[in-house]
């Protein structure tokens, strides 16, 4: 019998999910300029000519599983009007979802550094609506001082990054001191005392 087309579907889903995952964990590891299309076909367990029916080049791999990374990782993390409080809550919660999907982050933070690719991360989080929120939320609460607070919490947030995600230092460092840490200093920023 002939498959369905919800099942064509589910399939052409599943392969694509197993082809972005490989990427994603072979760019984390050894970097997106190092990582052949063929190393991504071998570790998915798939033909080389099946990415190229999902994906146009490993750029529009990479842009995909970017894309989908953001996503999710902003899901239900920041509502559309932030306060300070909510605001607050939402940075404690972002430590979680960081150390729960490290090798999204561990890419993350590795193209962040890489000029040709930091320019299209950047018009990737220009447009999502978490990211706008936090902006609108700074501008609000610093005024003219809203993009200088914004690049010394992104810094902050690629130091935390860098430390929990790479080298041994992930082993030895007390990550809960580091969280602790980062969110008085955020809420020091915010005025928040709870």
């Amino acid at each position: 019998m002939p498959r369905t087309k919800e099942q064509n579907e589910a399939i052409r889903a599943e392969k694509k999910q197993l082809i972005m995952g490989a990427a994603l964990e072979l760019f984390a590891e050894g970097g997106y300029t190092r990582t052949s299309i063929e190393q991504i076909a071998k570790h998915a367990g798939v033909a080389k000519g099946l990415i190229y029916a999902y994906f146009e080049s490993k750029d529009d791999l990479l842009y995909q599983i970017l894309v989908s990374g953001i996503n999710k990782m902003s899901e239900g993390l920041f509502p559309e009007h932030l306060t300070p409080e909510t605001f607050v809550e939402s940075a404690d919660k972002m430590f979680d979802k960081v150390m729960e999907n490290k090798e999204f982050f561990k890419l993350y933070t590795a193209l962040s550094v890489q000029p040709e690719v930091s320019r299209r991360l950047g018009t990737l989080a220009d447009r999502n609506q978490p990211f706008l929120s936090m902006v609108t939320l700074y501008k609000r609460h610093f005024g003219d001082r809203a993009v200088k607070e914004l690049l010394l919490m992104s810094a902050i947030s690629k130091g935390y990054s860098i430390l929990a995600l790479f080298g041994d230092r992930q082993k030895t460092l007390p990550m809960e001191l580091l969280k602790e840490s980062v969110m008085d200093f955020i809420k020091g920023k915010f005025n928040y005392s709870k």
